[in-house]
This record gives structure tokens, C-alpha cells and sequence, in this order.
């Protein structure tokens, strides 16, 4: 089944406790399972798009086939995409020149981050641009965080999710 075709929640059965009742008809006492469904969200891609606006009017319509190839190439088990400003520009039929302004532009947004050891290799934020569960949401933030923005400090919202996520593990 492609990604397309897969449901973006489903529904999660947990058994909470167990309860006897009384069957108000018959006085009959049954001991029954108690369950919660709780929906939960998957295979979805989550674009903030307010973010990603702004970083387009900048670039503009010429490179947005760069932000787009980022999108649709993301390894989704980590939200980063390995190659190179010319492998970027071959596979979109743009100038070298046109792929490096993009994704200057998008840095500045942030939007993307560049490994910070490893040429080649960028990072889209999970703030912004995700695709899959939110816990694996959580996850990959922490890698963004850790190996993308040493230099930048946590916003309070992001400590508050990360304390979320050490109390969760």
C-alpha cells in the first residue's frame, strides 16, 4: 500500500481496569474489561505552513523547486536529506547558484539546518515540516537539537516538550 492510501490516525484500544456491573434488566453481576479508544495521529505530513511562507517570499516561485525536492526527499525515519547544492540543482533543472540562495534562505528561516559535522546532509526542522507520529516527532527534535542548534537557545515551549518527552521515556 502506498503512503497515500494509509489512514493518517487510527484508534488505540487500552484497557484501563477491570469493573463488575450490574445488569439493570436481570441483577445479573458481570466483571467486564474497561477500555479507552484514544485516536491517534499517523503517517501524516505536518508542514507549518505560516513558517514556510515567509521563507517564500523570499525565495521566490524559480526556487521552490528546491524546498519542494527537500520535501518529497526526506528520509522520513530521520527528516533529513543527503546531497549535494549541485545534486540538488541537476535533479531540479536549476543553477548551483539558485539551490545555494534557497537554502541560505531557508537556514534563515529556519526551515533547514545543516549538519553540523557532516557536509551534505540537512536537517528540515520538525517544528515545521514533518511527516509520521508525535512521539517520533519528539524524537527527532531532540536530534535536531542536538547535532542542528547547538547555537541557538531552547524556547520555552521546546524545554516544556522535551521534560514532556524525558518524563514519557
Amino acid at each position: 500500500m502506498n503512503d497515500s492510501k494509509k489512514p493518517t490516525t487510527f484508534k488505540k484500544t487500552k484497557v484501563i481496569g477491570r469493573q463488575e456491573l450490574v445488569n439493570k434488566n436481570t441483577g445479573e453481576v458481570i466483571e467486564c474489561d474497561i477500555v479507552e479508544f484514544e485516536d491517534r495521529d499517523a503517517n501524516f505530513e505536518k508542514i507549518w505552513l505560516g513558517h514556510v511562507l515567509s521563507a517564500i517570499e523570499e525565495i521566490g516561485t524559480a526556487k521552490i523547486k528546491v524546498l519542494s525536492y527537500l520535501i518529497q526527499h526526506k528520509n522520513n525515519a530521520d527528516n533529513t536529506v543527503i546531497a549535494t547544492q549541485e545534486s540538488i540543482a541537476d535533479k531540479c533543472g536549476v543553477s548551483r547558484q539558485t539551490v545555494h540562495t534557497t537554502l541560505r534562505a531557508l537556514e534563515k528561516h529556519e526551515i533547514i539546518r545543516k549538519h553540523k559535522d557532516v557536509k551534505g546532509v540537512y536537517m528540515l526542522n520538525p517544528n515545521v515540516i514533518f511527516k509520521g507520529t508525535h512521539g517520533k516527532r519528539m524524537n527527532i527534535l531532540l536530534t535536531y537539537r542536538e547535532q542542528y542548534q547547538h547555537e541557538l537557545p531552547l524556547t520555552i515551549e521546546q524545554e516544556e516538550q522535551e521534560q514532556r518527552h524525558k518524563e514519557a521515556a
